[in-house]
């Protein structure tokens, strides 16, 4: 959203949101932050037509706000921001921990909700690696390994499958292996390894599951039929 000018206000209360990853109250925001980040009148319709909160109206007629699939995606963006207050020491201070941030998720399969949405993160627990053999598997290999998997699991041929399930099929494959393959076949025609685009729909296993690739996690995979 390259276009949709944040003030500071706005900017430091989607990120609240995505820290406490829990829905808020204007009363509950003025109480726990500050006043001045309460959302009314035009800042409140702004979000909400720009899709970064989902908002509802309470008891009392307070609001209660929640960070939308556009919002986690905006403070993921906003790890890499460049436009830092001025001035402002405490929030130099925050943009340098989301940049921190950003180049840990960035190296890892980690997503934001992995971080804030109350899973603990661990180094792909379900998915143990084989013991290491003399030989590797050549690419060719795995990727014919990976259509084959693939040809089982999709239903009809065609659809996603989640990249979970690929690797139930394939677990004498290391994961570095897999992955190194799943990133050059992402590039063939054909072939799309994407997001799951309905984040509350991912389990843990999903997330462990996922791939990095252009520092985002990706979970689905799908393979037109030949």
């Amino acid at each position: 959203m390259p276009d949709l000018k944040l003030t500071l206000p706005e900017r430091s209360l989607l990120l609240i949101l995505m820290a406490e990853n829990a829905e808020l109250s204007n009363p509950e925001i003025k109480t726990q932050f500050s006043a001045g980040l309460q959302l009314t009148g035009k800042s409140r319709i702004k979000l909400v037509d720009a899709k970064l909160i989902e908002c509802r109206k309470g008891d009392r007629g307070a609001y209660f706000f929640t960070l939308g699939e556009a919002g986690w995606a905006w403070c993921r963006d906003e790890l890499t921001s460049t436009e830092i207050p001025a001035g402002n020491t405490p929030g130099q201070a925050l943009y340098s921990i989301l940049h921190g941030l950003d180049r840990y998720l960035s190296s890892t399969t980690h997503s934001l909700a992995n971080i804030f949405g109350g899973q603990p993160s661990t180094d792909h627990p379900h998915t143990p690696e084989p013991p290491a053999t003399a030989e590797p598997v050549p690419a060719d290999v795995i990727e014919l390994l990976v259509r084959r998997a693939y040809k089982k699991i999709a239903d009809p041929a065609g659809s996603w499958i989640g990249l979970a399930d690929l690797r139930d099929h394939l677990t004498e494959l290391h994961r570095t292996d897999l992955d190194g393959v799943l990133r050059l076949m992402a590039r063939i025609p054909g072939v799309r390894i994407e997001e799951e685009t309905n984040q509350k729909a991912l389990t843990p296993r999903d997330r462990d599951a996922a791939i990095s690739i252009g520092s985002r996690p990706q979970h689905v995979l799908a393979i037109e039929s030949l």
